[in-house]
C-alpha cells in the first residue's frame, strides 16, 4: 500500500496537467468572482458559490489520471506485480480525492485569505472549521463519481463523456423549480446552499448524504474492479 502511495504521488507531483489545471482553477474562479460576489457575503462564500461550476475539472483529471491508466496498463501491472485489487483501488482513490480537494478548494483558500486580509471574508471560528468539514465531505462525495465511471468503463472516452453528461444534468437540475430539493442531496448543490447561507438540513444530514454517495460509489467501483478481467 505504501509503495502504491508513493508511486502514485510521485506521478501526480510530475504531472503538468495536473499543476495547470491548478492555476487554471484558481484563475477561472477569481474570474468568476465577477458574477458570484453581488449575489453573497465575502469572497470566500462568493468564491464557494463557484465551487460546482469548476467541478469539470475534476473529471477531466480523472480521465487523464485513471481513464488513463486502464488505456496504458498500468493498474493491470500493479496487480500482475502481486498487488490486491482492492489495494490498488484504495492508493488510487486516495491520490485522486487528496488532488481533487486540491483543485476545487485551493481557490476557497486563496480568495477567503484574501478577504481576511481585506476585511472582507470569515473569520475563523468553529463554526467555520465545522463549514469547512461540510465543504470537504461535499468535494470528496462529488469527485467519486469520476472515480466509479473510470473503474466501470476503464477507458478515457467514456470516463470523461459520463459523468460530463452528469455534471451538466445536475447543473439543469439546481437551476430547476424543485433546486433546493435536489441541492439537498447533490453534493455540488451543497455547496451551493452553503454559500447562500440557505441549508435546508443540518451539516450532520449533509456529513450522511455525502457519507452515503461515497460509500455506495466506491462499493460500486470495487465490485466492478473485482470482477473485470485484466489479461
Amino acid at each position: 500500500m505504501t509503495d502504491l502511495l508513493k508511486a502514485e504521488f510521485y506521478k501526480l507531483s510530475r504531472s503538468r496537467s495536473f499543476w495547470g489545471m491548478a492555476l487554471f482553477s484558481l484563475i477561472l474562479s477569481s474570474i468568476l468572482l465577477l458574477d458570484s460576489k453581488p449575489l453573497v457575503f465575502g469572497l470566500f462564500h462568493a468564491s464557494l458559490y463557484n465551487t460546482p461550476l469548476l467541478y469539470f475539472l475534476a473529471i477531466v483529471f480523472a480521465a487523464l489520471f485513471v481513464g488513463e491508466d486502464f488505456s496504458e496498463r498500468t493498474l493491470h501491472g500493479f496487480v500482475s506485480a502481486g498487488h490486491k485489487r482492492s489495494t490498488v483501488l484504495l492508493a488510487k482513490t486516495i491520490i485522486y480525492q487528496a488532488s481533487c480537494a486540491f483543485l476545487l478548494v485551493l481557490p476557497l483558500l486563496v480568495h477567503g485569505l484574501a478577504g481576511l486580509i481585506g476585511n472582507g471574508g470569515p473569520r475563523f471560528s468553529s463554526g467555520i472549521l465545522a463549514e469547512g468539514a461540510v465543504i470537504l465531505s461535499s468535494v470528496f462525495a462529488m469527485c467519486m463519481l469520476p472515480v466509479f465511471c473510470a473503474f466501470i468503463f476503464q477507458d478515457v472516452a467514456r470516463t470523461l463523456a459520463v459523468p460530463m453528461a452528469v455534471y451538466f444534468l445536475m447543473i439543469i437540475a439546481l437551476n430547476s423549480g424543485h433546486s433546493k430539493a435536489f441541492a439537498a442531496v447533490l453534493p455540488m448543490g451543497q455547496l451551493r446552499l452553503l454559500a447562500m447561507r440557505e441549508p435546508m438540513i443540518s451539516k450532520t444530514a449533509f456529513f450522511c448524504v455525502d457519507a452515503l454517495w461515497i460509500v455506495l460509489l466506491y462499493t460500486g467501483a470495487y465490485v466492478s474492479f473485482r470482477r473485470c478481467d485484466l489479461k
